[in-house]
């Protein structure tokens, strides 16, 4: 399906969870994963990680321990065969939630009072077998960058479950943040739009909730018992199916001042030229190096200095942060996400990488809605919301 963006055509992505759509995503990550082991003399992979699971299991989930990186589950990827490796614990759910048989996937399981998942592999791959890992495991080889990489660009299925995320975050955010008064406390206001978000499947992986004050004083606000009196700001990201996007929005509680306002606008001009810079073939540290332009052009030459300014995510908060040190090549269908501030305001959105403009994947619904056309594309973004 087509959509008209501010008079620019583009595809509309659709999730499609069926098992079949499932299926032929894994097919092509398995073939991807094969032809890497025969370049590489690999006997196997081995992917433990939560985030890595739900990759290669087309939006699974591994996670019993929220803020830990190793599911309870992993993938074995062989020549010929694919298997889970689990305990008796999760062995049962692993079929009738995550349907990793009739995914394709054979069964390994061993009791949670053995220690065999290492002992399994070696069974499977024999005992000189070359294997490859996305946690450290002895004699293996450490391959967790090969895996993210393959990670950086989505497929259309993906994308389905990508933009399905950035509607539901859209939607919830700023419906939530309608409902916040003065003299709420950072605190409560954390735990309302955490439950808001899990209530519609998505779940929280980080939170900065910055009220007056603290807003100005901290670019990293994690939430205390501070009131909101006037000024108050939420970034926030969350997963879905494995992977993850972000959004920060902004609220008033009386009439925003017009130096406030000139300020967000700025800000916001700042990361929509970068994001339409952001183009298949371009090294990113050309849109860093524009950043650090476009805040000095607009009177604001150092606060590039005071925080990051994104780049890269899909499985993960960010694969890195733009910097002289670390940059790569932009590639078609990347998720990018920046998020310029200046002391006081701050704006960020998700954007999928086109051959043309950036097609934002969380955008504004229920806040005000400021429009700006660069090179011929019109960029509806949020305002900050004025609550009377």
């Amino acid at each position: 399906m087509i959509i008209d963006f501010g008079g620019c055509l583009m595809k509309k992505f659709v999730e499609d969870s069926s098992l079949d759509s499932r299926k032929k995503e894994i097919e092509s990550k398995l073939k991807r994963l094969r032809e890497i082991m025969v370049e590489k003399s690999y006997d196997a992979f081995y992917i433990s990680k939560a985030q890595n699971f739900s990759w290669i299991t087309a939006g699974g989930c591994s996670i019993v321990s929220r803020w830990v990186e190793g599911g309870v589950c992993g993938i074995l990827v062989t020549h010929s065969g694919q298997y889970y490796i689990c305990k008796n614990i999760e062995a049962q759910r692993m079929v009738d939630e995550e349907l990793l048989d009739k995914l394709g996937f054979e069964e390994k399981v061993s009791f949670w009072y053995e220690d065999k998942n290492l002992s399994i592999i070696r069974d499977i791959i024999g005992a000189d077998g070359v294997l490859a890992t996305d946690l450290p495991i002895s004699g293996a080889i450490e391959a967790n960058g090969i895996i993210l990489q393959l990670q950086r660009v989505l497929s259309e299925s993906e994308l389905g479950r990508y933009f399905r995320m950035g509607e539901i975050f859209s939607e919830v955010i700023e419906s939530y943040m309608l409902t916040i008064n003065p003299g709420d406390t950072e605190i409560k206001i954390a735990g309302g739009l955490s439950a808001k978000l899990m209530e519609n499947g998505l779940e929280p992986v980080l939170f900065l909730v910055a009220a007056d004050d603290r807003l100005y004083k901290y670019r990293h606000a994690i939430p205390t018992e501070n009131r909101v009196d006037k000024f108050l700001m939420i970034s926030c990201n969350p997963r879905y199916k494995g992977m993850v996007t972000k959004i920060s929005r902004m609220m008033y509680f009386g009439d925003l001042p017009d130096e406030l306002r000139e300020q967000y606008l700025v800000n916001l001009d700042i990361e929509n030229r970068m994001a339409e810079a952001t183009k298949p073939g371009v090294d990113d540290i050309e849109v860093y190096h524009l950043a650090q332009k476009l805040y000095a052009d607009y009177g604001y030459p150092d606060e590039w200095k005071l925080h990051h300014q994104g780049g890269p995510q899909s499985y993960t908060n960010g694969f890195y942060v733009i910097n002289e040190d670390r940059h790569e090549v932009i590639q078609l269908n990347q998720i990018y996400g920046y998020n310029p501030s200046i002391t006081g305001t701050k704006t960020e959105d998700a954007f999928l990488v086109t051959e043309d403009y950036p097609q934002f994947v969380t955008y504004p619904i229920h806040f005000p809605k400021e429009v700006s056309v660069i090179n011929g594309y019109e960029y509806v973004r949020p305002g900050i919301y004025e609550m009377k």
